[in-house]
């Protein structure tokens, strides 16, 4: 049985908030889920951020990536944040599901089916590694993205085509703000620069391919866990590994992935 959770910790920073800095009194703070609630995410920055700062990460990037790109994987796997509860009782709930040819501007035909039938995978957008890594200046622009398959086991459709949206940028922050988020919560300001991809987060720049990328070589990583983290050291680069929905992996018997790895900032 694949596992839906994964370890669980509470983080105290200064009193600041995470994102803009700025000392408010807990009243004025709120609680910072690293990975985001929606998706069983339990490491937590106990009064991590201020209301304007979770507002506006909320509503500009993390609540479209939780309803677009990881909505087949909430609804297969039941997550609901805080109204958790079980899957979709039907196949209306889901994305439609096609059988056919795509190229050429053919649709295929749709397929009804029940619940029981839909299909038990889903997969994410892979992207280049992160500029930043590479020297070169990947911007706002998703180039050669692919898609990395996961794998829910048990009986399904196989064959068929999912027709799910994805917006360029709202995943990419996402994940930044996962990789950030962790790394100010073990190490804090004292051990890297995190002064661009604050900015980033704070929207006053938006080259988010060049902090967030997936990793050059795969790594072996533990599936033991719905999601795991690892930091990284790459030169001068401290990096935050993002192993989302690492306990459904396709490949069954593996641990070997090629994880988000996002770039938060120079080691001091």
């Amino acid at each position: 049985m694949r596992s839906l959770v994964m370890r669980k910790q509470n983080y105290y920073l200064d009193g600041r908030c995470v994102f803009c800095r700025k000392a408010f009194t807990q009243a004025e703070l709120t609680d910072e889920h690293i990975i985001p609630e929606a998706i069983n995410g339990s490491l937590v920055i106990r009064y991590g951020s201020c209301k304007e700062c979770a507002t506006r990460s909320n509503q500009e990037y993390e609540n479209q990536a939780l309803n677009v790109d990881l909505k087949v994987p909430r609804l297969l796997l039941g997550l609901r944040g805080k109204s958790k509860g079980s899957g979709p009782r039907d196949a209306r709930h889901m994305p439609e599901v096609f059988a056919g040819d795509s190229v050429m501007g053919e649709e295929g035909k749709r397929l009804d089916f029940p619940i029981e039938d839909y299909p038990k995978h889903f997969s994410l957008v892979q992207f280049s590694q992160a500029g930043l890594l590479v020297g070169i200046d990947r911007g706002a622009t998703l180039v050669d993205p692919r898609l990395a398959s996961f794998s829910l086991g048990g009986n399904g459709l196989e064959n068929v085509r999912t027709r799910v949206p994805l917006i360029n940028g709202p995943f990419a922050m996402m994940i930044a703000k996962i990789g950030y988020c962790y790394a100010m919560a073990e190490y804090g300001d004292d051990y890297f620069d995190a002064t661009d991809i604050r900015a980033l987060l704070m929207g006053t720049r938006d080259d988010v391919y060049n902090f967030v990328g997936n990793a050059e070589n795969p790594e072996r990583l533990s599936t033991r866990h719905l999601h795991g983290l690892y930091f990284r050291r790459r030169a001068e680069w401290l990096t935050v590994l993002v192993h989302l929905f690492a306990s459904c992996h396709s490949q069954q018997g593996t641990n070997i992935c090629n994880p988000y790895e996002v770039v938060v900032g120079r080691a001091l």
